[in-house]
């Protein structure tokens, strides 16, 4: 049978069934939420849908109908939500987090250029962009003025551009790897071993 607003409010500790996977949890202290329970892809997930204190029975019931559409279109709300609360940082944040962890197994003395070569071209052109924002588009647009001006830092830049990218996905803060393979195809051939 179907809660109606005055169950809700007098609703014992328990779990109380609207239908159609909607649910109120009430616990032992007395707070109330709102709970969907669905399946996706052959697993159960519970998708909260706030306070009965903040929400109420109709508004429940429209959050549940708008999250069985987006399922049923294909959408996962749960990732969905996970993605929107990630704070992604800026290309920047990412490579020097990429640095201070890389750069102690690192045997010559060569790593202070590492992040030099970034400072000097890279941070000024992308690095408050967000890290998830760079893709093999955005590094041919890096690369373009020094490529053939000074041809092995900009192929060292490559190599490390690709490393912040790879590390950046290990963190989490990019959901695919980045392929950098065709940058280069982008880019006019170095002519000469400069």
């Amino acid at each position: 049978m179907a809660l109606t607003a005055l169950k809700v409010k007098n609703a014992k500790p328990g779990r109380h069934v609207d239908g159609r996977g909607l649910c109120l949890l009430v616990k032992p202290s007395g707070a109330r939420t709102w709970l969907l329970r669905m399946q996706k892809d052959g697993r159960r997930r519970d998708y909260g849908l706030g306070s009965a204190l903040d929400v109420s029975l109709a508004e429940a019931r429209d959050a549940a109908a708008a999250l069985r559409r987006q399922v049923r279109e294909g959408a996962d709300p749960v990732a969905e939500r996970r993605r929107a609360r990630k704070v992604v940082p800026s290309f920047e944040t990412a490579a020097r987090d990429c640095y201070e962890t890389l750069k102690e197994g690192w045997k010559n003395r060569r790593y202070a250029n590492w992040i030099s070569s970034f400072e000097n071209h890279v941070f000024p052109l992308i690095g408050t962009r967000p890290v998830d924002q760079v893709d093999s588009g955005v590094v041919v647009e890096v690369l373009s003025p020094i490529w053939l001006e000074i041809p092995e830092t900009a192929r060292r830049i490559l190599q490390r551009v690709g490393a912040v990218l790879d590390f950046a996905h290990i963190k989490g803060w990019l959901p695919d790897e980045v392929s950098l393979r065709s940058v280069r195809k982008g880019l006019p051939r170095q002519t000469g071993k400069s």
